[in-house]
């Protein structure tokens, strides 16, 4: 069996960090090596990475004097990385049973293949994960169509937050971008995407939890920060990676109107519930990121977004006072 090397990023994080390293070591892989990596936690999270270090000769521990962030813990990770395969699976998340063990063997079937993602589901709270499932498919797409993809949905499709990548393309692909907070791990599948085939399972890799403490939560509450993060990552991505492809100047285009499109429909939400500073900041976004897309009115959005029609009905409707 190939050989994985999983890093677990862990800041506070005592109380969930036994139940993520146990979702890594049921995966039934003896070629696995798990490191935690601890970011100066105050909580007891180096003991109890210790005593978990302590118990299978498969986990070793990094511990941190000063917090250093994140970032700075992701791209240790990748420098420290040897083996056949690297995951990144941050301390309050889960690896979904079985599922290390089939994308593995996804990715040795296509060499060509650079990463592998798995199907981006609701995060679940507490501590019950939702109930294993089976990947009953694992579906190879080339690299222009995943990237076209990308740019169509402005990477609403992309589960990245765990991916299982071959690890020396990893060490090709190089860092994580410290500058992008919230969609660090995207750019880096778009990225890793720039140099071959993706495999996406058709069951989730990785399984989020949400809690208070969750990073992207104010992402979920702001549509126009949501809006600018990812339009980060397309402009990073094109100035990298993405520089040097065929049809880059097309794809990031059509990344930038989408991002146009998702911004005016929104504007227009926001003015219908009375939110009229942020229905006019969500129009000056739209309107400067594709200036030749609006005013022009893209009804091809709501057709195009899943729920975006049902959802501007409703708005409609509260407006006019028919609910």
């Amino acid at each position: 069996m190939p050989s994985v090397d999983i890093a677990i990023p862990c800041y506070n994080y005592a109380h969930l960090l036994p139940q993520c390293v146990e979702s890594v070591l049921s995966q039934g892989l003896s070629e696995i090596r798990i490191t935690i990596i601890d970011n100066a936690s105050e909580d007891d999270s180096v003991a109890v990475a210790r005593k978990l270090a302590a118990g299978d000769r498969r986990v070793e521990v990094v511990c941190h004097a000063c917090n250093v962030g994140a970032h700075a813990s992701f791209n240790e990770a990748i420098d420290r990385a040897d083996a056949d395969y690297f995951m990144i699976l941050c301390a309050d998340d889960l690896l979904a049973a079985g599922m290390l063990r089939a994308g593995v063997e996804a990715l040795e079937r296509h060499p060509e293949a650079t990463v592998l993602l798995g199907r981006s589901d609701p995060p679940f709270v507490g501590d019950q994960p939702p109930a294993p499932q089976e990947a009953r498919a694992a579906r190879l797409t080339h690299r222009d169509a995943f990237l076209h993809n990308a740019c169509d949905d402005v990477g609403c499709g992309i589960a990245a937050y765990t991916m299982l990548v071959r690890t020396s393309v990893q060490k090709t692909v190089g860092h994580y971008d410290s500058s992008i907070r919230h969609y660090d791990d995207m750019e880096m599948a778009l990225r890793l995407a720039a140099r071959g085939s993706v495999i996406e399972l058709d069951a989730p890799l990785g399984l989020r939890r949400l809690h208070d403490t969750n990073i992207s939560a104010a992402l979920w509450q702001d549509r126009l920060l949501d809006l600018r993060e990812r339009q980060k990552v397309f402009e990073s991505f094109f100035a990298k990676d993405g520089e040097t492809l065929p049809e880059v100047a097309q794809l990031r285009s059509l990344a930038m109107r989408r991002l146009a499109d998702w911004a005016y429909w929104s504007a227009l939400s926001h003015l219908a519930r009375g939110r009229r500073a942020e229905a006019r900041e969500l129009y000056r976004f739209a309107l400067k990121t594709s200036p030749r897309r609006i005013p022009v009115l893209p009804l091809g959005h709501l057709l195009r977004t899943k729920g975006a029609l049902r959802r501007a009905t409703a708005v409609l409707g509260e407006a006019v006072g028919l609910r």
